[in-house]
């Protein structure tokens, strides 16, 4: 803390020092002579207009107002070369509002920091700049990249607000802007335990249970479990048009096995939304994935002998469900290396290769995790509209971001693979470009 408060003590300082000097400052007094040489110029312009009129180059009309003109300016600039001598009151209202300012403004700046600031801020700054890079409390994937990220001014928000929750438990809008940020963070697990509390206090909300089912699955790697089926359950039973809880529904029975429930959510998903949406497009593109996943299923009840041809029937269903995975490996070029930092931002993601530039799937390191292997799949989607599984070819990225925006910018480094298959492997994802 004591760094902290020399800062401030310096800027305080610096702002006085700004203010009070011109307070004091008496305005220096008009140099000697400095009349008769204003005097003296004026005498020599208009002997000038004399030799122009004589020499007919200029009118009696025109030498007049000119004359008239030069007196003007003579009598402006003789008032402003005037001596100023400040009477005694104003000298001493000038000390007096000096003395006044030099209490007041570290009084207010003490009082507005109380205020607004958040004074846990710099210990919470401090503690997580101690902390082991490696630390987590779990030890998975999204939650080091969550710890990675706390750091940064928009966690030490999301940290004041959790806080502010401790004490006013009974805010649903507080939990629910919580539990999305939260998921922005990557920490599912805490964004699942937000949800819930917004539940507690408005039970049934559709919106609110889809969330958390979305929230469930990315905290167990897209693999549905028993919380997540019943809340996309208990959303469709409380609103059967919400649109997440739709989408949600047909992933999980694709992922069984059962298509004709899967075409059944998103086809009526899809007559929801805008036909011209990206949002529709990607529904449609489910829909196709499911009816070739049904063609291939054997024909008949589930009484049907499953017997014949059960060879072909496997392959053919395997194939159709096979789930969309990319994976590979991701490096720094050698060239490159020393123009990156170890907390650097780093960010490997999935776009389609026309269309939306909108990613199908991200994921987030540090530079110092390079290299290491990585893994793209529907669990790590933005959205449950906009997954891998809805797209045929990708555009894979690799950035490494200074600032920690995910936006390119100037001195960041990438790396680009064109065009890829959504269940590519063995990928060599390299940062060896300078974005100008």
């Amino acid at each position: 803390m004591t760094p902290l408060w020399i800062v401030v003590v310096l800027l305080l300082l610096a702002t006085l020092l700004c203010l009070i000097p011109p307070l004091l400052r008496r305005a220096p007094p008009t140099a000697p002579g400095a009349e008769e040489s204003l005097r003296a110029f004026y005498l020599a312009r208009r002997e000038q207009l004399q030799r122009d009129l004589r020499a007919g180059s200029l009118s009696p009309e025109a030498k007049l107002r000119a004359e008239e003109e030069m007196q003007r300016e003579l009598l402006q600039d003789l008032a402003a070369r005037q001596t100023r001598v400040g009477p005694m009151g104003g000298q001493r209202a000038g000390v007096a509002a000096a003395c006044l300012l030099s209490v007041l403004v570290p009084v207010a700046a003490v009082l507005l920091y109380g205020k607004l600031g958040n004074p846990r801020a710099a210990a919470d700054m401090t503690l997580a700049s101690t902390a082991p890079a490696h630390a987590s409390p779990s030890g998975n994937d999204a939650q080091n990249a969550a710890g990675y990220g706390a750091r940064d001014d928009m966690a030490l928000a999301i940290n004041a607000l959790a806080q502010r929750l401790r004490s006013a438990p009974d805010d649903a809008d507080g939990w629910y802007t919580l539990a999305r940020s939260y998921e922005t963070l990557g920490r599912y697990a805490d964004a699942v335990a937000a949800y819930r509390q917004v539940l507690r206090l408005v039970p049934g909300q559709p919106v609110v249970l889809a969330d958390l089912a979305d929230a469930l699955l990315s905290n167990n790697q897209g693999k549905p479990d028993a919380d997540a089926i019943a809340a996309v359950a208990q959303a469709l039973a409380n609103d059967p048009d919400q649109p997440k809880a739709l989408a949600l529904a047909g992933m999980m029975a694709l992922r069984r096995g059962d298509a004709a429930e899967a075409l059944g959510h998103w086809q009526r998903l899809q007559a929801l939304l805008p036909a011209d949406s990206e949002a529709a497009r990607q529904i449609q593109s489910n829909i196709s994935q499911a009816r070739a996943m049904a063609r291939g299923a054997p024909a008949g009840g589930a009484d049907n002998d499953l017997s014949n041809n059960s060879a072909t029937a496997t392959n053919s269903t395997n194939t159709a469900t096979a789930p969309a995975r990319i994976s590979g490996h991701a490096r720094i070029a050698d060239s490159l290396a020393d123009q990156v930092k170890p907390d650097d931002t780093v960010f490997i993601l999935a776009r389609p290769v026309s269309g939306s530039r909108m990613p199908l799937a991200i994921s987030r390191w540090r530079v110092s995790d390079l290299p290491r292997a990585f893994v793209l799949d529907d669990s790590s989607a933005m959205s449950p509209q906009a997954t891998l599984s809805g797209a045929s070819r990708v555009r894979v990225e690799i950035r490494i971001s200074r600032s920690g925006a995910a936006a390119a910018q100037p001195g960041d480094l990438q790396g680009v693979l064109p065009d890829v298959d959504v269940r590519a492997g063995d990928l060599d994802l390299v940062a060896d470009t300078l974005v100008r």
